[in-house]
């Protein structure tokens, strides 16, 4: 199994697409965050990535800047309110804006629900819930102030159906939806838009750890139409358009990106 750069079906946009736009992703260092940060910047927005350790920042910034972006690399612990606005103003000092935001941040393990303890369920959930919550009302107030941006907030397929042994991640990617859907309605008399991309099961370094080579093929056999795992450069297209001009008038809404999980198995 490999890790895709940057997907081929970007071609189809222009290479300034994004000119203008600045955007911070959360959880930009590794996974789908990485591959949505070089993305914008080969299509020309400036970028800044946020994560708690500075370790896995530093080398994207180097790789955005080699692109020619303007790129700056903050930490963060989303779940503290106080750290996300410490976040935006090191973004704005550095990079003069943020006109999208993408929420990537996330955290999950597997757990049968009567064995998750009380801590591990406000790890993930304070991660995923809170932690999604507290950028886009930060940002959020930013963007009314600016006269407007984009969100987008990486949901999950588990967040509307059952997510046996991920009762933590499910519960709060479903939060998460309902939260975009609730403030694009909300906002979008400031011209801010908020959309949830759904990934079902990408084929990242964490994911990969989560799950084992073995239960991962047994998803492709028993779940996915699309007879493979997704990758981060799968989620990179949907997010491009939501970002941009193009999306003008797309706003609450859901995209699933999960190789057809969320199909009814097939009979035959």
């Amino acid at each position: 199994m490999s890790f895709e750069e940057t997907p081929p079906s970007t071609e189809i946009f222009s290479d300034e697409l994004l000119e203008g736009e600045t955007a911070l992703i959360t959880g930009g260092g590794t996974g789908i965050g990485r591959t949505v940060a070089l993305a914008y910047a080969d299509h020309g927005a400036d970028v800044a990535i946020a994560s708690r350790s500075m370790e896995h920042l530093e080398p994207v910034v180097d790789d955005l800047e080699d692109r020619g972006a303007n790129a700056c690399a903050t930490t963060v612990d989303v779940r503290d309110a106080e750290d996300v606005e410490a976040m935006l103003e090191t973004v704005l000092e550095e990079l003069g804006d943020c006109s999208i935001l993408v929420n990537n941040a996330g955290a999950n393990f597997l757990s049968p629900a009567e064995e998750l303890s009380a801590n591990g369920w406000r790890s993930v959930v304070g991660t995923i819930l809170d932690g999604t919550a507290n950028c886009t009302f930060v940002v959020g107030e930013h963007m009314i102030e600016r006269g407007g941006g984009s969100i987008v907030s990486m949901g999950a397929t588990n967040s509307v159906r059952g997510a046996p042994y991920h009762a933590h991640s499910g519960a709060g990617k479903a939060g998460v939806h309902n939260l975009m859907q609730t403030v694009a309605a909300e906002w979008a008399r400031y011209g801010i838009r908020a959309n949830t991309v759904a990934p079902g099961v990408i084929e990242t370094e964490g994911v990969m750890e989560v799950m084992g080579e073995a239960v991962a093929e047994q998803v492709i056999e028993d779940d996915l139409a699309a007879d493979r795992l997704g990758t981060p450069a799968d989620c990179v297209p949907i997010t491009l358009f939501l970002s941009s001009p193009a999306a003008a008038y797309v706003t609450g809404s859901y995209f699933a990106v999960d190789g057809g999980q969320l199909l009814a198995p097939t009979p035959m």
